[in-house]
């Protein structure tokens, strides 16, 4: 069955050597590929998402991708860097929750943006989050246009397998949100 759907997607893909392929990293997928995950949530274990959608985001720290997922029933956001050693992570497509989640409030941010240091941290699910970094960055939707400006907070668990996200966009609440790092070879891409 699974060589039936592959064989229907077109994800043998000839290499530039003329080997056959049937995969591709996410660093080169495209609108219409399909991904798989694994090690993620059993939830996500055996599904192919297919990539609706995928935006670019730039800032004085480097650029990154963001691409969602979706099989009409589930949906995913996969986040991964330009950088050589690409981290990949994960986000379930729910909506943002505020900063009272966190405990925290706008102060609190604003003082961990001015100190800039890793000793500030954000308990949540009984996990300790350190602060990673703040910048200002820009959202360029399917990796084109101008680009609308945003400002963002980074938090990490100790064993740095988890994030949190805080956004915020001019004349928008704070929107939290919960993602999850995965190693890059979980991640199966198939060509459309």
């Amino acid at each position: 069955m699974l060589n039936s759907f592959k064989s229907l997607l077109g994800v043998r893909k000839k290499s530039t050597s003329g080997v056959e392929s049937p995969i591709d990293s996410i660093k080169d997928a495209v609108i219409g590929d399909v991904f798989t995950i694994t090690g993620l949530s059993i939830q996500f274990e055996d599904l192919y998402l297919i990539i609706e959608k995928k935006d670019r985001y730039e800032s004085e720290a480097g650029s990154w991708h963001e691409a969602l997922g979706s099989d009409g029933a589930n949906s995913l956001w996969l986040q991964w860097s330009d950088a050589d050693s690409v981290q990949v992570s994960a986000m379930i497509d729910d909506k943002p929750v505020g900063l009272s989640t966190l405990g925290i409030n706008e102060s609190d941010l604003q003082r961990m943006d001015d100190e800039h240091s890793i000793d500030n941290t954000i308990i949540f699910d009984d996990i300790k989050f350190s602060y990673q970094q703040s910048r200002e960055a820009f959202h360029f939707p399917n990796g084109q246009g101008r680009g609308q400006g945003f400002y963002i907070w980074e938090f990490a668990s100790e064993d740095q397998a988890r994030l949190i996200s805080v956004i915020k966009w001019e004349n928008t609440p704070f929107q939290v949100y919960f993602s999850e790092v995965v190693p890059l070879e979980n991640v199966t891409v198939y060509k459309s």
